[in-house]
């Protein structure tokens, strides 16, 4: 089972495919530092380090019997932290040299028969939903059926993290491992399917397939995962000594504390209260033009970022027996919340850390895609041309 990931960063949809025993057979990035930890952690062979419209101009290194593409392309311009520029945007626009390979692999014919994109949720609503019917409109002249699925990270670890899937299969197999939208059928049984399972398919993705029921649409019946009921308590690295350097000095936990309104300044005085600790995170954000230390206190860390700001990076307390604590989240943290195994190596430098970490994929999602969606066509597709 092989596959050919492009926007690779450090290699967590990698990691998460392997535990399904796919084989990665070629791996691209820009950025030299996340190239540094995914060779550190899978060697360099098959790793093309570049711009992807310069690969997308020489496909010499792309291996052609490749069932899977993945791609994890930019969201800076779909995110609500970002422009909002969509597909017209410098970065996120760069899913349309991946469309332009998969054209030139159609016309070699050495496409891969299942392509799964990721992105924020931005994408369904960037420019008012048209921004995702294009890109399935473009995979649909491609020949390829396309089911948006939506996944959020929390089911898995203990971070609010929402993304969505596009799975792309092929029309050579897509009428049998998906359940193919007909075109123009008034009495639609389609939909009955669809509405099943409502936590996997929102309504913004309805209304973008209703908008246009034209274009190639298949769902896979698959169910909801069930929540694991992990809490942020499970990824603490616990054996930090109280006296290490990462833990803030008074000055600047009084100036966090200063931060908060008197409702979060409560609900911290609450966890104090307590004859044991419990852990809460705090964001950072402007808010009516004051830059204002969010409280969260239900097992949960927000949304990982890239550290780009002071307010993207994640800040821990912890409380307990008549005080408090405040640090960062270590970046070996911020992998357990991205569900990555403890013997994966970081670089040392935090910020480093920060960045491989904070805008990739979280590993038990990929797991649960590969084992209930991509592995089973694959397996399909094996028999049918045995």
């Amino acid at each position: 089972m092989k596959f050919a990931e492009f926007f690779a960063g450090v290699g967590l949809v990698r990691e998460g495919l392997s535990r399904d025993d796919w084989s990665c057979v070629w791996a691209n990035d820009i950025s030299e530092d996340k190239k540094s930890t995914y060779v550190e952690n899978y060697g360099d062979d098959h790793f093309v380090l570049g711009d992807i419209w310069d690969i997308s101009q020489d496909l010499s290194s792309i291996p052609d019997d490749v069932f899977l593409y993945t791609a994890s392309f930019p969201c800076t311009d779909l995110s609500v932290a970002g422009n909002r520029s969509g597909l017209a945007g410098k970065q996120s626009g760069t899913l349309n040299a991946v469309l332009h390979i998969l054209d030139k692999k159609r016309e070699a014919k050495q496409e891969p028969k299942v392509v799964l994109l990721e992105n924020v949720k931005g994408f369904l609503t960037s420019h008012k939903g048209t921004d995702a019917a294009n890109t399935v409109k473009s995979f649909s002249e491609l020949g390829y059926y396309v089911d948006i699925i939506e996944l959020d990270a929390v089911m898995f670890t203990p971070q609010s993290r929402p993304r969505v899937f596009f799975v792309a299969v092929h029309h050579s197999i897509a009428k049998e491992v998906m359940i193919l939208k007909q075109k123009g059928t008034i009495l639609d049984t389609w939909w009955a399917t669809f509405d099943a399972n409502p936590s996997l398919r929102s309504k913004a993705v309805k209304n973008i397939i209703s908008q246009n029921e034209d274009l190639n649409w298949g769902l896979i019946d698959i169910k909801a995962p069930k929540a694991t009921g992990s809490v942020l308590a499970d990824i603490i690295e616990s054996n930090l000594p109280d006296e290490q350097h990462l833990w803030w000095s008074k000055d600047r936990k009084e100036h966090t504390y200063s931060q908060m309104s008197p409702a979060h300044q409560l609900k911290l005085q609450q966890m104090c209260n307590n004859d044991h600790f419990s852990y809460g995170t705090v964001y950072r954000r402007m808010r009516k033009g004051l830059s204002m230390a969010e409280l969260r206190t239900d097992g949960v860390a927000g949304c990982l970022r890239t550290p780009r700001g002071g307010s993207s990076k994640q800040i821990l307390i912890r409380a307990g027996y008549g005080d408090w604590s405040v640090r960062l989240l270590t970046p070996r943290e911020y992998a357990r919340l991205q569900g990555v195994r403890d013997d994966f190596w970081l670089p040392e430098n935090h910020n480093k850390g920060y960045f491989a970490m904070g805008d990739a994929v979280c590993v038990p999602v990929i797991e649960y895609i590969s084992e209930n969606i991509i592995t089973p066509i694959f397996h399909h597709w094996e028999k049918s041309t045995a």
